[in-house]
């Protein structure tokens, strides 16, 4: 398995359906979707991966499914789409080019809000605000065995603080679209 993609899922149906319609299609037997359901039980987002995982509880916040993701995740490199968000028509495939032409311990992507209001270039490297997990995707062996906190916001600076290092690679193209959810953890 070359890579694992990991959405932690809460109360975001209409999201997420749109999301599974724009990267089911995309993936291949190299490639696992895992989804984390933390704690809503929403059965309707077993049609949409070969792996779901129903927390029993709510958790309050984004990392600790994450956790769970990440020990669950089968795959060489890691990366994370929120179930709110969205990705291009070749995000799986511009990822896996990209591992199979490059060595790196992490890789950055372009992206954008869905209403263009706001994009990022990460062609001179990460911007220091930046701190999403989002947009990146980790060689497994970087992130070992670090885990998120249970932060109810910003659980992603502090674990990409302690993981990013080594080898970085860059993907030009516009690959995730960030979308500004108001009733989103980050608004809650």
């Amino acid at each position: 398995m070359k890579l694992s993609i990991i959405t932690p899922y809460y109360n975001a149906l209409n999201f997420t359906t749109e999301l599974a319609n724009k990267l089911i299609p995309q993936l291949t037997d190299e490639v696992e979707w895992i989804i984390i359901d933390d704690g809503c039980h929403e059965k309707e987002l077993n049609k949409f991966s070969k792996k779901v995982l129903h927390l029993a509880q709510n958790r309050g916040c984004a990392g600790l499914p994450r956790n769970i993701g990440l020990d669950a995740a089968q795959g060489e490199y890691i990366t994370f789409i929120d179930a709110d968000d969205l990705v291009a028509d070749n995000f799986v495939e511009t990822i896996l080019n990209k591992i199979k032409t490059s060595t790196f311990d992490y890789c950055l992507m372009n992206w954008e809000r869905l209403d263009k209001l706001f994009h990022t270039n990460v062609k001179k490297g990460r911007p220091a605000w930046n701190c999403s997990v989002w947009g990146i995707v980790y060689k497994k062996t970087l992130i070992n065995s670090h885990r998120f906190n249970d932060k109810r916001i910003a659980e992603d600076y502090d674990f990409n603080n302690e993981v990013l290092g080594g080898t970085q690679e860059i993907i030009t193209d516009f690959l995730y679209f960030y979308r500004l959810n108001k009733h989103g953890i980050t608004y809650r």
